[in-house]
């Protein structure tokens, strides 16, 4: 009696233990001795929060809180991923193989049967762009070919994706379509006509349900940022005249671990750029950078430089002897804030003026100098 008894305390106590808990189970067959990882896919970077070796039935249990709004996360087998989302204490059961890991059954969420159709046309993109990037040639027709089928991949995955978003711009899916990637680039881009409805439906669906929420803050600042640019190209010639843009503001450590904000720098002149230290052109472009700073750091002009390095000691050693605002996103090619200013190639940099509107994207370090100077 006192054995069975025992047992039902141990029982009532751990599930008291996970009561405020959502759960993550299935199995992953033929993975047998493999580490199937439980990550938390936040907006500036990736945490694992568990982890279990596969034993041959390959079944798996992860437990993690609940959060007051929607949270993403992924399972991870080697470099094969599976993106899903949780909002409640909701139990979701994954089925899958060692073999074919994104080839999966979802039980237990209509919303994540949805991110799983959005992961699968995002991998269809992807395929497509790696093929049209294998066929290299410098002829036109071979260039007008790529571009016709590049312009149809992306057609075809917003066939797939524009539904879902408009169909409930609130929802977990809505919002993982949005920010998919391919190559390292956003597939959305904030700063195109059509790209930034969709962008914005979901952030005013956000703003209304999830208000106060990291991401719906993330998705408003990409919508403000959006519109901005689309009345600059409603009136390219009277950029004076505009109202104040709103930034997609950022923050992130310097060599010393202190927090540097790019809206505290409002009414200086601010070069916002993006670089990467472990680079060829890096030695050459910040003596350029160098150059230009004293000619104008007197005259009120800022520079905040983001790198995207990923060796954390190699930054710190090459940004110890600048004299500008040096800061780094450990998120590397992943980079949140990169991919929500566009930025495709490094080096890329951006003008803001002294209200803190952004005024224009370099196109050339040549004319860095001069464009600072049309601001000052």
């Amino acid at each position: 009696m006192k054995k069975y008894l025992y047992l039902l305390i141990v029982i009532v106590t751990f599930s008291a233990c996970h009561r405020n808990d959502f759960t993550v189970t299935g199995n992953v067959s033929d993975a047998e001795g493999k580490t199937l990882y439980f990550e938390a896919t936040q907006i500036d970077k990736i945490v694992t929060l568990d982890s279990i070796k596969l034993k041959s039935d390959g079944k798996f249990t992860f437990y993690a809180p609940k959060t007051e709004f929607p949270e993403f996360y992924r399972l991870r087998l080697d470099s094969s991923y599976i993106h899903f989302a949780i909002d409640s204490t909701e139990t979701v059961a994954f089925h899958t193989s060692g073999k074919s890991f994104t080839d999966y059954s979802v039980e237990g969420s209509e919303e994540n049967k949805q991110i799983q159709e959005v992961s699968k046309a995002g991998s269809l993109l992807k395929n497509e762009v790696d093929k049209i990037l294998s066929n290299t040639g410098t002829s036109d027709s071979i260039r007008i070919a790529n571009a016709k089928r590049l312009l149809n991949a992306l057609d075809q995955y917003k066939k797939t994706t524009l539904p879902i978003i408009y169909g409930n711009p609130k929802s977990k899916a809505a919002y993982f379509a949005i920010f998919q990637q391919v190559n390292g680039n956003i597939i959305f881009d904030p700063f195109d006509k059509e790209d930034s409805k969709a962008i914005r439906a979901v952030a005013n669906a956000y703003d209304v349900y999830y208000k106060g929420s990291h991401r719906a803050k993330q998705l408003y600042n990409m919508a403000i940022a959006s519109l901005q640019a689309e009345r600059q190209l409603k009136q390219p010639t009277l950029l004076e005249q505009a109202k104040e843009a709103s930034l997609i503001d950022i923050s992130l450590p310097d060599i010393k671990g202190k927090q540097q904000k790019l809206s505290d720098l409002k009414g200086k002149v601010v070069l916002l750029d993006f670089t990467a230290y472990q680079t060829d052109y890096s030695p050459e472009y910040n003596i350029l950078l160098a150059k230009i700073y004293k000619q104008f750091k007197d005259k009120g002009l800022e520079i905040y430089q983001v790198s995207l390095d990923n060796d954390e000691n190699f930054w710190k050693v090459s940004a110890s002897n600048l004299p500008w605002i040096c800061v780094r996103d450990e998120a590397s090619i992943y980079s949140t804030v990169a991919n929500l200013y566009n930025v495709k190639n490094l080096p890329s940099a951006f003008l803001i003026d002294r209200t803190g509107a952004i005024q224009k994207r370099i196109a050339s370090i040549e004319s860095i100098s001069g464009e600072i100077q049309k601001l000052l």
